[in-house]
């Protein structure tokens, strides 16, 4: 395995692992919930963690399901960020350690890598065109930026987006970013002989 491989495989790696953890959280956290709120804990710097702008692992009689942690009807909820279960339906259910947008950005780049050898070689160390991942960025950072700035009050209305936009804006970012982040890995780690 050249070095370019291992840099790509270490990427891999470490985003299967972030991905892999979103989801043991809530699921950690049915069956012991002072564990589940440590780990909570870990995820805090990168992220709100808004029970209103998240999703939750649900638990009912025929197995786990991801919903809404709470109705998506545009309405601000002003401060939500200790709480870490929710109800539905009389079923109980442990939010995602970070919001649905970062959910959809973390799962998405490990999605990213995963097709990356199908799209480009691994060797491949141009990076592309910046307005690819601007483009990708941008309903993202159009999405939040309104968002915060209604949070705040700045403008004559408020916008509350809701967890299915959020998501897919941040999977469309995440997704992309695998395509500038891979390259610019091997560029700073593989060795520069192979140039």
């Amino acid at each position: 395995m050249n070095n370019e491989e291992k840099v790509y495989v270490l990427y891999l790696a470490v985003t299967f692992i972030l991905s892999l953890s979103l989801f043991a959280v809530p699921l950690i956290s049915f069956s012991d919930e002072e564990t589940g709120s440590a780990m909570y804990g870990i995820f805090s710097p990168l992220c709100h963690q808004k029970l209103s702008r998240s999703y939750c692992i649900f638990h009912d009689e025929l197995g786990y399901y991801i919903n809404d942690c709470t109705p998506q009807n545009g309405t601000f909820v002003s401060d939500d960020r200790e709480l870490i279960s929710a109800e539905q339906d009389g079923n109980l259910g442990y939010k995602f350690p970070v919001c649905s947008r970062d959910v959809g950005l973390y799962v998405f780049l490990f999605f990213g890598a995963l097709v990356y050898p199908l799209i480009r070689r691994i060797e491949d160390r141009n990076i592309p065109p910046a307005i690819y991942l601007i483009m990708a960025i941008l309903p993202l950072a159009l999405d939040g930026t309104v968002q915060f700035v209604t949070d705040l009050g700045f403008l004559p209305f408020i916008y509350e987006s809701t967890n299915m936009i959020r998501f897919l804006t941040g999977a469309l970012a995440g997704f992309a970013a695998s395509f500038y982040l891979i390259p610019l890995l091997i560029n700073l780690f593989s060795d520069s002989k192979t140039r």
